[in-house]
């Protein structure tokens, strides 16, 4: 008898605590949606909005802090090799990795993939000038394959996007290529981040030069409004502002995230 009452209790005692643990479990979940919540309104703060693409994003070590602190910019990222851009797939919600090359033409074109991957191009490597950059003595084809390429104004057009707020290109040689890929729609790009050898013995065939660079973009309403240099001075990064459109103050006024590796420098 006395354990049947036992028996009893205890069961009243578990059903009595029943809604109990269920109500504090509903609060938690409550609150925890509550702080994310929270922490998505201060992240969206004065954050960068609006579209980015990032052309020869590689692993995106260039565009991934701003992706990850701004969490309403769209980023668009375009990495030929397949390896280097499986890897990137699923990285951030507001990441689009695309594998594809930007070229003028649609279509597909060989791939030169170099011992160290982002050095990979569209372009073939001049031997003879390989050799005489600095620190670029191992610098060799690895292998070749067949990518599929697409223009700016074709992909713009495709996926419907009005304006680009940024533009970030490291094309290996192919800088200009891809600005022009842009068509009638270059007057839709707000910014322009580009990369173009000033060395007097540029490593790619074919590649652009600084000069034909800024003449084209002067030519089409961009002023040249930054220079940096790199790789012992014989590279330059580009900055390219348009004329005619309103820059966002976002886009002016930003704190600079880490990068992937944690430098300061995320361009």
């Amino acid at each position: 008898m006395q354990a049947a009452e036992r028996d009893g209790k205890v069961a009243w005692d578990a059903r009595a605590r029943g809604p109990t643990v269920s109500a504090t479990t509903e609060l938690i979940h409550f609150a925890g949606r509550g702080l994310r919540r929270a922490g998505r309104l201060l992240m969206d703060f004065r954050s960068l909005r609006g579209v980015w693409l990032d052309v020869g994003a590689h692993a995106c070590s260039q565009t991934y802090g701003y992706a990850l602190f701004n969490p309403s910019l769209r980023l668009f990222a375009f990495e030929p090799n397949l390896q280097i851009a499986c890897k990137m797939f699923n990285s951030l919600p507001n990441i689009f990795m695309i594998p594809m090359a930007v070229a003028e033409t649609d279509g597909c074109a060989e791939f030169n993939i170099t011992d160290y991957s982002a050095s990979s191009s569209l372009l073939p490597l001049d031997d003879d000038n390989v050799r005489r950059w600095v620190g670029g003595h191992d610098l060799r084809v690895a292998s070749k394959t067949v990518v599929p390429t697409i223009r700016l104004d074709t992909f713009l057009n495709m996926v419907n996007i009005q304006t680009v707020d940024y533009l970030k290109i490291d094309a290996q040689g192919m800088d200009l290529a891809v600005v022009k890929s842009a068509g009638d729609r270059l007057k839709d790009i707000r910014r322009i981040y580009l990369e173009v050898c000033v060395s007097p013995y540029p490593t790619y065939r074919g590649a652009s030069t600084k000069s034909e660079i800024v003449d084209f973009l002067s030519t089409h309403g961009f002023s040249l409004v930054g220079v940096d240099t790199q790789s012992d001075g014989q590279e330059e990064n580009l900055t390219f502002e348009n004329n005619s459109a309103e820059l966002s103050e976002a886009i002016v006024d930003y704190v600079v995230p880490p990068d992937r590796n944690g430098n300061d420098d995320c361009r």
